[in-house]
């Protein structure tokens, strides 16, 4: 601003025009004397960094082992709900040794990209990449669900309050983390970032709040603020104690039991959401480029949690294709080919991230990252069920021969991926609302076909809305049977008849007769997708219905999911880790909310009857008999398809290392519950 200020009075007054140069000259040089010191407080930061803990850095892999100093804030008496990883700080020292060297880049592929890396979307890839750059409160142990383990956080305590509705959790942050500077080669030719923006600035407690208070301003219209309104309702709010403490107080709900006893309790995922945190870089997010305040009048302890102004310019923010880091990696710039990151030397586990850079390509289609693996330009994929043959036929090629011979093979995994594909029916729309209506579309798609035919055989057909290995999963519930007769007689039974035989049903309503004819919304890059969605339409046809599959790319399907504004969806949820919550997708509260994560609109007072008391639920045997109950609701009310959960096969090249199912080895992390491999915590030799 200042510097704008000057070239506005050059042009208005020649007359001082030798004093602006002079001026000019001071400025310029003061700038240059402002970066020399900016880089010698760099240098100096990372000398203290260095000394007071050592990295992965040549050859020591040593992690930091000075005990927790104890702060004057922290009570000694009170348990700390967290403890250390174990793999991080004892486990993989040992295995790599003193000689180790952190080198080389991981290179990974995935389709397609997404518009904008904001801080709340709800993609999964940008939720990954965000992951990558920016720590939590707290984090489950590598390799398993049930214990939290120390991240941005060093210890959490809950500390009694007067009020017998109300808990409250003391954080106490790890000294030392910082953001890292933003890079304007990162931005736009016309974003011209003000040196606010080009020095490292410590996360506080007040970052934490101001995501807190971030995703509870109703006027924030983003995916995932939306649903994480919905989530955290019982969370009440957060004081700042000091910039490494904060105070989270969250809401008990008067409980009455069986035998009629009233207490309060609070929700069984409380401290799990607490976890959860993560910090919004108040030194970017509140600025403008040229480091103004957006509002200057922010003053009022909740004024993030209300302007609509400020959600109005986060929503658009400058920022909003870069991602601000403070975690194991650092965000390295984005393009239309790719993402790319960098080990962070600062962060305090020095084993977390052993490769010296990540990439990760984007790619229109699962041929394309095939075709970049058999050529060496990515390390590792994963292979769909119907490219097994392809990775056959490569393992005899005379060139992976060749390779095999210099030692250069390729490794493999198996095993089933998180995450479950269905049809989701709009159930604001009237072809959908109805319950026997969804049971009839159920009984006309083979689902055992799709699985045979398009994925394989490489898949489990599923019937509900938890990972089919969970407990919460219940595995005595069969699947629909395919059954297009009676699919037929159930739509009959509703008034979907043929009435004037043209092959598709239709039925009077108000006064008007209504074909059976809906969009089938789609990511139109995936061809498996596409398969999927094209037998299901031959599949509908046999009964009279027509099912038109509409194929669409990233932006216009976040847009439909967004505003429901679509007939019914293929899709893929990603299966939440034990102890699931099924809140965010089913309870009534986001069916009439934009951008939430109840897409379809279900809303049902028993499945929120249900969600209520697994909020508050202790006892594991319970949970699970809930859990069941909800599935069979679900399945009953078949408000989605369910389809299948993929069985895929993970393929590297063996100069990635240390990559494996954690379930498998419980040498190295016993107790381990995660059947599921992660390659950014191996290395490259």
């Amino acid at each position: 601003m200042q510097k704008r200020s000057w070239i506005g009075v050059f042009f208005r007054s020649t007359a001082i025009l030798f004093i602006l140069v002079f001026l000019a000259l001071l400025y310029w040089s003061s700038v240059l004397q402002e970066e020399r010191l900016r880089s010698i407080e760099s240098s100096l930061q990372d000398i203290r960094q260095t000394i007071s803990q050592p990295h992965v850095q040549g050859s020591d892999v040593s992690p930091q082992k000075k005990p927790i100093t104890l702060r004057p804030l922290m009570d000694p008496s009170l348990p700390n709900l967290l403890v250390e990883d174990p793999y991080f700080t004892k486990t993989l020292p040992e295995i790599l040794g003193k000689n180790f060297t952190v080198k080389g880049t991981l290179r990974r592929a995935t389709i397609g990209q997404a518009n904008d890396l904001h801080p709340f979307s709800m993609w999964a890839n940008v939720v990954e990449y965000l992951s990558y750059c920016q720590g939590f409160t707290a984090s489950v142990q590598f390799g398993r669900f049930d214990v939290l383990v120390q991240d941005m956080a060093i210890k959490i305590e809950e500390r009694a309050v007067q009020e017998p509705e109300v808990a409250s959790f003391w954080v106490h942050l790890r000294e030392g983390m910082m953001w890292e500077p933003l890079n304007p080669q990162h931005f736009a030719s016309e974003v011209q970032l003000s040196p606010h923006f080009l020095k490292r600035h410590p996360v506080t407690a007040h970052d934490f709040k101001f995501y807190f208070q971030a995703f509870k301003n109703p006027h924030v219209d983003v995916a995932a603020a939306a649903t994480m309104r919905q989530l955290f309702t019982d969370m009440d709010r957060i004081e700042v104690i000091d910039d490494l403490t904060f105070v989270v107080y969250y809401k008990k709900t008067m409980i009455t039991d069986s035998k009629g006893a009233s207490s309060y309790k609070l929700p069984y995922a409380a401290i799990r959401q607490i976890a959860s945190l993560t910090p919004l870089a108040s030194f970017v997010y509140k600025y403008q480029a040229n480091g103004s305040k957006i509002s200057e009048n922010d003053t009022d302890k909740d004024f993030y949690a209300k302007s609509s102004y400020w959600a109005q310019y986060f929503h658009n923010h400058f920022a909003r294709r870069v991602i601000v880091s403070c975690g194991p990696w650092i965000f390295d710039g984005v393009s239309d080919t790719q993402i790319r990151f960098k080990r962070n030397p600062n962060y305090f586990l020095p084993t977390f991230a052993l490769f010296e850079n990540m990439e990760i390509y984007f790619l229109e289609n699962p041929d394309s990252i095939w075709r970049d693996f058999m050529a060496q330009k990515i390390d590792c994929c994963e292979i769909p069920p119907q490219h097994l043959v392809d990775l056959e036929h490569f393992l005899e090629s005379p060139f992976y021969k060749e390779e095999k011979a210099k030692g250069h093979e390729v490794k493999s995994l198996d095993y089933l991926m998180r995450m479950f594909s269905f049809v989701g029916w709009n159930i604001k729309r009237p072809l959908f609302s109805n319950k026997k209506v969804r049971q009839a579309l159920a009984m006309a798609i083979d689902g055992k076909r799709i699985i045979q035919q398009n994925l394989n055989g490489k898949g489990v057909q599923i019937t509900g809305p938890f990972f089919c290995l969970s407990p919460s999963y219940d595995s005595t519930i069969a699947p629909w049977s395919y059954d297009p007769d009676e699919a037929a007689r159930l739509l009959a039974e509703e008034g979907w008849v043929d009435s004037d035989g043209d092959g598709v049903i239709d039925k009077l309503i108000d006064g008007s007769r209504v074909p059976f004819r809906f969009t089938l919304t789609y990511y139109v890059k995936n061809p498996a997708t596409k398969a999927n969605v094209e037998l299901i339409a031959n599949q509908l046809k046999s009964i009279g219905v027509d099912c038109i599959p509409h194929g669409v790319d990233l932006a216009d399907l976040s847009a439909a999911l967004d505003d429901k504004n679509f007939d019914a969806h293929f899709l893929a949820w990603e299966s939440g880790l034990p102890p699931e919550d099924p809140e965010q997708i089913w309870h009534s509260r986001g069916a009439n909310i934009k951008a939430s994560s109840n897409t379809i609109g279900f809303a049902n007072a028993e499945a929120d009857h249900l969600i209520s008391l697994l909020k508050f639920e202790q006892d594991e045997k319970e949970r699970t008999m809930l859990y069941h109950r909800f599935h069979a609701l679900i399945h009953e009310e078949a408000p989605y398809l369910f389809l299948y959960t993929t069985k895929m096969t993970l393929v590297y090249w063996s100069d990635l290392k240390n990559i494996f199912i954690p379930k498998d080895r419980q040498d190295l992390i016993p107790g381990a519950t995660l059947d599921e491999p992660s390659v950014v915590h191996g290395w490259k030799e």
